[in-house]
């Protein structure tokens, strides 16, 4: 046992296709609402995965009925140990990254699917779906082993 086994864990995100960063539609310096904090703070610390959508308020949780949806996907930097099962951003001193979702884009999460889909615009694909056929969705972890779902953004 390592003493980074007794750090809390945050959610994490594969991010296999998210075509907003190519072009830069990122969102990079926005505090959160003040009214979101409660649901998008864990501890004060801003998880990946969450899906967002902008106000002039600041970030906010996603509704479904926003024009344009974000995830927050902040890569995490430390190279000392495993950072990914333990990144988180703490806004008190930064601001996380929202990446504009693109139809096609496709990730990863440990986020439970209540908290990500959204109807007719995020599903959770399996190798069941109608989207593909392909084993690629049947794949249920991330590459450390933690469980997850596979999602897409289809508009």
């Amino acid at each position: 046992m390592a003493i980074y086994d007794y750090l809390p864990t945050y959610h994490q995100i594969e991010a296999n296709n998210l075509k907003g960063l190519q072009p830069g539609f990122v969102v990079a310096q926005m505090e959160i609402a003040p009214s979101a904090e409660a649901d998008l703070l864990k501890d004060g610390m801003f998880e990946n995965g969450h899906i967002c959508g902008i106000s002039a308020d600041g970030i906010v949780k996603a509704t479904g009925d926003e024009k344009a949806l974000f995830i927050h996907y902040t890569e995490p930097l430390n190279t000392l140990f495993d950072g990914a099962k333990f990144f988180a951003v703490n806004t008190k001193n930064e601001c996380g990254r929202l990446v504009q979702l693109i139809p096609g884009d496709e990730w990863m999460s440990d986020m439970d699917p209540e908290d990500v889909c959204i109807d007719g615009r995020i599903v959770e694909l399996g190798t069941g779906s109608t989207q593909s056929q392909d084993d690629w969705y049947g794949v249920n972890t991330l590459p450390d082993g933690t469980p997850a779902h596979h999602y897409m953004f289809i508009g």
